[in-house]
């Protein structure tokens, strides 16, 4: 029985050492991002584009995007995070070219932390007209394939004017229901919060490029401009002072056409 007991003792020793080195060359090689460079990335998913950093994205799926500037952002998702884990060098290609016609210009960026990857198209590239646009990920020589051609349209010439707004309101913090300029009651903001500002721009929902021109007087002090959704611009808190009386106006833009301002909406800040 010593004997065997020795035996035993001599064996397991080298079990356990043979385990830690499988351990170590784990670690050494790089774990799941080395596996994940051995594979090709997943497709991104949902390309869209928007005008400018202001406007709203216009997907793809969704309809034809229009584009109301000449350099145009170009977005993608890189998908559901479990898809592409492990790959801190993974990028969008993009490729943009006229209809029917060749590439034209080609750029490839990083995916940010949304995680989304943007691509500008550089001023001089386009000119008012019909494009197209496509994506692919890459990481390091391994690539995924190219989503469908996305067409768009360039179009900064003549643009119908938004209507003027109308229903003017403010919220006094992201909790509070907004108080409406026509309801005969002065709409009130607390100092120390951040307010948020709204219109509405006609019946139905506004263009994609359509955004809101907030001007925000301040009696004594640089009037505030904030730009953005019109369902909804925030300015920073302690942008006004307790006991003061102020007033707002907002027009809508999209693009190079702009509609009339709407009247003045008096509100105070306690």
């Amino acid at each position: 029985m010593a004997f065997i007991r020795s035996f035993v003792r001599r064996r397991k020793q080298p079990a356990a050492v043979i385990v830690t080195v499988v351990a170590l060359g784990s670690v050494l090689a790089g774990g799941a991002p080395a596996a994940a460079a051995q594979t090709r990335p997943h497709a991104p998913v949902e390309p869209f584009l928007t005008s400018d950093a202001v406007t709203a994205p216009q997907f793809c799926s969704a309809g034809k995007p229009v584009s109301r500037t000449l350099t145009p952002i170009l977005g993608v998702s890189s998908g559901a995070p479990a898809w592409n884990t492990g790959r801190p060098d993974l990028q969008a290609a993009y490729e943009v070219a006229p209809a029917g016609q060749p590439v034209i210009a080609r750029a490839t960026v990083r995916f940010d932390s949304s995680p989304a990857a943007r691509y500008q198209v550089p001023a001089g590239t386009l000119t008012d007209g019909e494009y197209r646009f496509r994506v692919r990920a890459v990481d390091g020589g391994k690539a995924s394939g190219w989503l469908p051609w996305c067409s768009f349209t360039v179009e900064t010439g003549t643009v119908a004017a938004p209507a003027t707004p109308t229903d003017l309101r403010v919220s006094a913090d992201s909790y509070s229901g907004f108080q409406s300029c026509d309801s005969g009651v002065v709409p009130v903001v607390v100092a120390t919060i951040a307010p948020t500002f709204a219109a509405t721009i006609g019946w139905e929902s506004p263009a994609p490029n359509v955004v809101a021109r907030f001007e925000i007087a301040r009696p004594g002090l640089a009037t505030l401009v904030a730009v953005g959704n019109p369902y909804g611009v925030s300015v920073p808190a302690g942008s006004f002072s307790a006991g003061g009386s102020y007033q707002f106006r907002v027009r809508a833009e999209d693009g190079p056409a702009v509609s009339g301002w709407s009247p003045w909406c008096t509100f105070t800040a306690r």
